[in-house]
């Protein structure tokens, strides 16, 4: 008789980067037959279906898998190639954001703030302050504030979202005052 060797195929990738260190991979099977699990990655998931198959991998630490491959032994103990999955990053870490540089009290209308970031992400803004600057590197990251008119202000915040859709804790920006204190002597 012929005998077939099922054949996979990618069919969803892993996201990447993503959050969800369990995440799921969808692959396709010639033949119905037993999963198994190779290089870094692993799943509860043993059984494979003629067609589509969506498998969730345990759980995974942080860190970026290029090794993971999936086979698939029919019933007639015919086994598959090695379906090699897409390298793929997990990142469960929220940004660690830290004041480098505060803001003076002064008459300047455009102040900046200098605040480091562990991870590039997307800036939010928060309170009576914002910025055009949106994109944060992983380094020293100076915003120059949009245009404040004259008051103090003590309820700035900035937080940086990554890749991953992780958001860092809420850094408060130190209170400051913008334009002149005028004392008027009675």
């Amino acid at each position: 008789g012929v005998t077939a060797t099922p054949t996979l195929n990618q069919v969803t990738a892993v996201a990447t980067p993503t959050s969800d260190n369990t995440p799921d991979y969808t692959f396709y099977s010639s033949e119905a037959g037993t999963i198994t699990y190779g290089g870094s990655c692993s799943s509860s998931d043993t059984s494979a279906t003629a067609g589509n198959n969506t498998i969730t991998f345990n759980a995974l630490a942080d860190g970026t898998y290029s090794n993971c491959v999936i086979s698939v032994t029919d019933n007639a103990n015919n086994t598959s190639n090695n379906l090699l999955v897409s390298s793929f990053t997990i990142d469960t870490t929220a940004p660690t954001l830290s004041q480098v540089t505060a803001v003076f009290t002064n008459n300047d209308t455009t102040p900046s703030y200098t605040f480091s970031s562990n991870e590039a992400g997307n800036i939010s803004y928060g309170g009576s302050c914002s910025s055009s600057t949106t994109s944060a590197i992983t380094d020293n990251n100076t915003i120059t504030f949009n245009t404040l008119s004259a008051g103090t202000y003590s309820n700035c915040t900035i937080n940086v979202t990554d890749a991953a859709s992780n958001t860092s804790d809420t850094l408060t920006i130190n209170s400051f005052s913008v334009g002149a204190i005028i004392l008027f002597n009675q």
